[in-house]
């Protein structure tokens, strides 16, 4: 099987999700071909210093980190950011980080690799400002995958989630407009299904009696769960007492490697703002609106959690 050429686009440093789902793309060399990293992220060069830390602690100099946007495109807000950052960052030598500018490096990328797919568990500032560069991405990419969309119900315990909690889509709606109405073949990997996967405190376990890097993604796990905790039941929610971090971002890379876990639709989706927030409103089949996207909606959680706590442990 020849690796799948991907480009990882990420707000790593925060949620500790990105740092997780960029371990399962380096576990799996022999299914994907990483040909680079882009961050967006209130602070994006941190971000990419992060991400190439992280890179070369597994051995992967190799790829070319690029930061990206800081803020979104027509909005005053910026990217969430919560103060532990910089605990992320990791010593020793880490992959280059280059000066080219994330959508130009996307832009670069798409022309210069054959079957490109792109990974995008963050804002979707990047690929938008890339489609401006370059209308003609939809064409030249093979696809991209998207941890994002709140499409029917996303439940964090009872608690039934408002719309507006998926991050990715909503922090910068008019990116997210762009993209999704642009023509890409596009796979959503939504709220519906991430907020019912996580990482168990067993899983956490085996990492921490793991490799370099994978005692290194128990560090920043344990930086994370209590700002989840948080930020969850804050807004209502309950957080199991063995959830240590939500699988969001790791479930959509593993989409790529096992998508049995999930059960995907065929679905209309209308990429829009209602009531100020942003929504993926999805269409009767028998209308002629809106764009057809893949959409995972269905998750095997107890399956897919501990399949990828395997992974994770085993770095």
């Amino acid at each position: 099987m020849v690796p799948r050429p991907v480009l990882f686009d990420t707000d790593i440093g925060s949620d500790v999700d990105d740092a997780l789902a960029l371990g399962l793309i380096l576990a799996a060399r022999d299914r994907i071909d990483l040909v680079g990293v882009t961050t967006v992220a209130s602070d994006p060069a941190l971000a990419a210093r992060i991400a190439s830390g992280l890179l070369g602690m597994a051995g992967r100099r190799d790829v070319e980190v690029a930061a990206g946007e800081a803020a979104p495109i027509l909005r005053r807000h910026g990217f969430n950011a919560f103060g532990h950052e910089k605990d992320c960052l990791l010593d020793g030598p880490g992959a280059p980080v280059v000066s080219e500018p994330a959508p130009e490096r996307i832009v670069r990328a798409a022309r210069e690799i054959a079957g490109l797919e792109i990974v995008l568990v963050g804002p979707l500032t990047n690929l938008a400002r890339a489609l401006a560069l370059d209308p003609e991405l939809p064409r030249r990419v093979a696809g991209i995958t998207v941890m994002g969309g709140h499409i029917r119900e996303a439940l964090i315990g009872d608690f039934v989630a408002p719309f507006g909690i998926d991050y990715n889509l909503c922090i910068d709606p008019e990116a997210s407009v762009a993209v999704l109405g642009a023509g890409f073949s596009t796979t959503l990997v939504t709220a519906d299904v991430t907020l019912q996967t996580w990482l168990t405190g067993a899983s956490l376990e085996r990492m921490r009696g793991g490799g370099e890097l994978a005692r290194t993604l128990a560090h920043q796990v344990d930086l994370w769960s209590p700002v989840q905790r948080q930020i969850f039941t804050a807004m209502g929610g309950r957080v199991d007492d063995d959830n240590k971090a939500f699988l969001h971002d790791p479930l959509t890379v593993f989409s790529l490697l096992d998508e049995s876990v999930l059960t995907f639709e065929s679905l209309r989706i209308v990429p829009t703002l209602e009531a100020g927030v942003f929504r993926t409103l999805e269409a009767p089949a028998d209308q002629a609106t809106g764009a057809t996207l893949r959409v995972a909606m269905q998750v095997d959680a107890p399956r897919a959690s501990a399949a990828i706590g395997e992974v994770l442990g085993n770095l």
